[in-house]
């Protein structure tokens, strides 16, 4: 009876010396860093990661964070360090397939002459990663959709991934049906121009039906782009891919316009993402790259963007490198 006080004394000490080790490894996972004025997850996940795009994966490590685009100055927020790896290492999809409302081999070509346009010998990689290009978003004069989201049981407003959802089809789904969750953000009007040219569809993430039950249908949200509400849409499911490519990218001699910069902010910057008013009608596919031109007393150049997604009359693109920030009425033109 007596070794027993020694035996709990030496099962403290153990502990107590074990648990930094244990809590040192966790904190090793994860790079902390302070809020400045300004930020955002996606300028964050921009400059710590080197793909704004990854600014979801953040977001779920730091559940205190209720709003992505409200942080404070002074808050510390976790980055996780194993995001740096797994984009490295992520394997790139075989084909890229265009929404619905287009034919499946045009998209099917479109891979084969990227994949085409260097050596057998020479590595093929994706033109962008997969989430940056289901994220991109596109400008379109058509909102389609087959239902909406309508709520939560949880009466959350703002929902984010493995969230419960209730949706309202227009035709019946069953266990297992995908959708992509879109907005239809305010229309865009030609900067030069003034013609309505649509609006700006922005892609937030992807539900699953997984639940019926007393008269209401739910769904699971199984990846999330940007903040979704009740009242987004929803589209139908189909793979999107990036074309595999040798970096051996085109410079059209073509003259197009910049028509909105991503959400419709009034700037954009390096890895933002922009519109331009030419697509394949026009010659454009994606890996073009062009450079940008500010108009005013001067033809200043200000960036270089890169095609990711060409439509029929207009494209999206991902700003690669600026001077000053891109905006709508830039001139889109040749890069030397």
């Amino acid at each position: 009876m007596t070794k027993q006080p020694f035996f709990y004394i030496f099962l403290f000490i153990i502990t107590i010396f074990t648990l930094p080790v244990v809590v040192l490894a966790d904190n090793n996972d994860f790079k902390q860093y302070t809020v400045t004025k300004g930020d955002t997850l996606w300028s964050i996940s921009g400059k710590e990661l080197s793909d704004p795009f990854l600014w979801p994966k953040i977001w779920k490590e730091n559940s205190d964070i209720k709003n992505p685009d409200r942080l404070y100055p002074g808050q510390t927020i976790r980055i996780p360090l194993y995001l740096l790896q797994k984009e490295r290492t992520e394997e790139a999809p075989a084909a890229r397939q265009e929404p619905l409302s287009q034919p499946a081999s045009t998209s099917t070509a479109k891979a084969e002459t990227l994949t085409k346009k260097g050596p057998a010998s020479v590595g093929l990689k994706p033109l962008v990663s997969h989430t940056a290009l289901m994220a991109s978003g596109y400008v379109s004069d058509i909102i389609s959709s087959v239902g909406d989201i309508t709520g939560s049981p949880s009466d959350r407003k703002i929902f984010g991934n493995n969230d419960i959802v209730y949706v309202k089809m227009k035709q019946p789904a069953k266990i297992g049906d995908k959708f992509y969750i879109i907005r239809a953000n305010k229309q865009v009007w030609h900067p030069i121009t003034g013609k309505n040219l649509g609006y700006e569809i922005e892609m937030l993430g992807i539900a699953e039906i997984n639940q019926f039950e007393y008269g209401e249908t739910k769904a699971v949200i199984t990846q999330v782009f940007s903040e979704i509400v009740s009242g987004d849409l929803l589209q139908p499911y189909y793979e999107m891919a990036p074309p595999l490519t040798t970096g051996n990218y085109r410079k059209p001699h073509m003259e197009a316009t910049v028509i909105a910069v991503k959400n419709l902010h009034l700037v954009g910057g390096k890895f933002d993402i922009v519109y331009i008013d030419k697509g394949e009608r026009d010659g454009i596919d994606a890996g073009d790259m062009f450079r940008t031109v500010n108009i005013g007393t001067h033809k200043v150049p200000n960036g270089t963007i890169q095609i990711i997604y060409a439509r029929d009359t207009t494209s999206t693109a991902i700003i690669r490198e600026c001077t000053n920030p891109v905006t709508a009425g830039n001139l889109v033109t040749h890069l030397e």
